[in-house]
């Protein structure tokens, strides 16, 4: 396949399906943008094909491997730390989030959502960003907050520092692990945009994360949230029912 020098996004896919595949090419082939440099079906190739062409992103989708890929995935970001893997499937649960989200991946998307939102994710990571929506979120604190938490997990939780956190910064970090942004979250606590990214700061450091994701993951693990549920807000998915 020829690769488009004026591209800026060169991303290599690695897709189980071939009709997916083929779709994935129409996608884009003629974008302006983003470039199609490689594709395989076998994920024992990424590291491979990722040190041949060199991509910006990496689109796995999760069913490869019988859906045990996130061992390649892991070697891939190893050998290759700047590359930005977004995870592709038709279905996923909290366990498979934590751990591909543990694996390095940087995004998760759904083969339901249009193409216009999967345009959107690819340039959201490239960019630095972490995509995940809502109804991810939802499914991580389902998993943190389970009964059944395994125990790696609870290990890792048991050998940790408890932070402590102020109200507001409380009430901040709450949002941020729903998957809000700074100024949705300034906008429903009625304070300014640059007062959320501060106490965002100020919460990464005493949780001892760097991205929001992390907080995602750790946070809720200290129960700092779990009389959340009475303080008045609630997820956007209830909002609009």
């Amino acid at each position: 396949m020829a690769e488009q020098s004026h591209a800026n996004i060169r991303i290599l896919v690695a897709e189980s399906f071939e009709l997916v595949r083929m779709g994935l090419r129409v996608l884009f082939e003629n974008h302006p943008v983003i470039c199609l440099v490689a594709e395989t079906r076998c994920v024992e190739d990424l590291v491979d094909l990722a040190m041949q062409h060199k991509p910006d992103v990496v689109l796995v989708d999760l069913q490869l491997n019988n859906g045990n890929c996130i061992e390649h995935i892991s070697k891939l970001l190893n050998a290759c730390p700047q590359i930005k893997v977004l995870a592709f499937s038709h279905s996923y649960n909290e366990q498979t989030c934590l751990e591909i989200f543990r694996s390095g991946v940087v995004g998760i998307i759904s083969k339901q959502h249009s193409s216009e939102l999967l345009l959107k994710a690819i340039h959201a990571i490239y960019a630095g960003q972490i995509w995940f929506d809502r109804h991810i979120t939802k499914l991580l604190w389902q998993a943190q907050f389970n009964a059944n938490l395994s125990p790696e997990i609870l290990t890792d939780v048991k050998a940790l520092p408890f932070p402590k956190l102020s109200e507001s910064e409380r009430q901040v970090a709450y949002l941020a692990c729903k998957g809000l942004s700074a100024k949705e979250i300034s906008l429903q606590l009625c304070i300014a945009e640059k007062t959320v990214r501060n106490q965002l700061s100020i919460i990464y450091k005493k949780i001892g994360v760097k991205k929001q994701i992390e907080l995602c993951l750790k946070a809720p693990l200290f129960n700092h949230f779990k009389d959340s549920h009475t303080c008045g807000i609630s997820f956007p998915e209830d909002q609009e029912k």
